[in-house]
C-alpha cells in the first residue's frame, strides 16, 4: 500500500481530535501553528483560542 492509496479521497487533509496538552506541545515546539489549524466547532475554537491565549501569556510573562 503506497501513499497515494492511503491519501486517496482524502483532499490531503486528516480531522483528528487531540487534547489540549498536546495541542499546546505541538504549538510550543513551533510543529503547528494556529493558522495551520480550522475550527469545526465552537468547543475546537475555544479551545484553540485558549491555548493560544494562555501560551501567548505565558511566553509574556517568562520574556520579562
Amino acid at each position: 500500500m503506497g501513499f497515494r492509496q492511503v491519501n486517496d479521497g482524502c483532499n490531503g487533509r486528516a480531522q483528528v481530535e487531540i487534547s489540549a496538552d498536546l495541542l499546546a506541545q505541538l504549538i510550543t515546539s513551533g510543529a503547528l501553528t494556529g493558522n495551520d489549524c480550522r475550527c469545526l466547532d465552537n468547543n475546537a475554537r475555544k479551545t484553540l483560542w485558549q491555548c493560544l491565549l494562555n501560551l501567548s501569556c505565558y511566553q509574556c510573562h517568562n520574556s520579562t
